[in-house]
């Protein structure tokens, strides 16, 4: 009867082993951002503002920080990872002196991305050339998106489609 019951429960543990790897799994493809509560909060301010998605902005910021407001990859600094060098007008015009401070942070990008879609209107192609890609404009025309701005795209669609709830 022990061994019984010590296969039984060998059974059990491994079935939930593999349940709970398996609802990872899922929650991880479904999941929503883990980007801080207070960023989030930004951009839902600031894509009201701008008239551009939240979670447009969550997206970018996932992939391009990691939700780490010191992020930094060569002259592209911060949560929206951007570059100060091509972007110092728009900082002294919207008052952000910090590169690092969160909400400047998000700002900037969003100012900037409303200033492409302006000129493009093309999602795509706008984040091809928010993520610099130097085809942006003739893989546009044909909608050849780049992988960056695929992912972008997608996860967007995936954090609007959790935030509907």
């Amino acid at each position: 009867m022990q061994d019984k019951k010590r296969k039984i429960w060998a059974v059990f543990t491994v079935f939930m082993m593999v349940c709970g790897f398996t609802a990872q799994s899922l929650q991880a493809e479904n999941a929503d951002t883990f980007i801080p509560v207070e960023c989030v909060a930004y951009c839902e301010e600031i894509g009201a503002q701008y008239g551009i998605c939240p979670e447009l902005l969550e997206a970018i910021m996932e992939s391009e920080s990691s939700g780490n407001q010191y992020a930094q990859n060569g002259n592209c600094k911060g949560l929206m990872q951007i570059n100060m060098q091509y972007h110092k007008d728009r900082m002294e015009r919207l008052g952000v002196f910090d590169i690092f401070d969160k909400r400047g942070n998000i700002l900037l990008a969003a100012d900037y991305l409303m200033e492409l879609f302006r000129e493009y209107g093309d999602l795509g192609t706008v984040l091809m050339l928010y993520n610099g890609s130097s085809d942006a404009l003739e893989r546009g025309k044909t909608a050849q998106y780049t992988e960056y701005a695929q992912k972008i795209m997608k996860r967007s669609e995936q954090l609007e489609r959790l935030h509907q709830k």
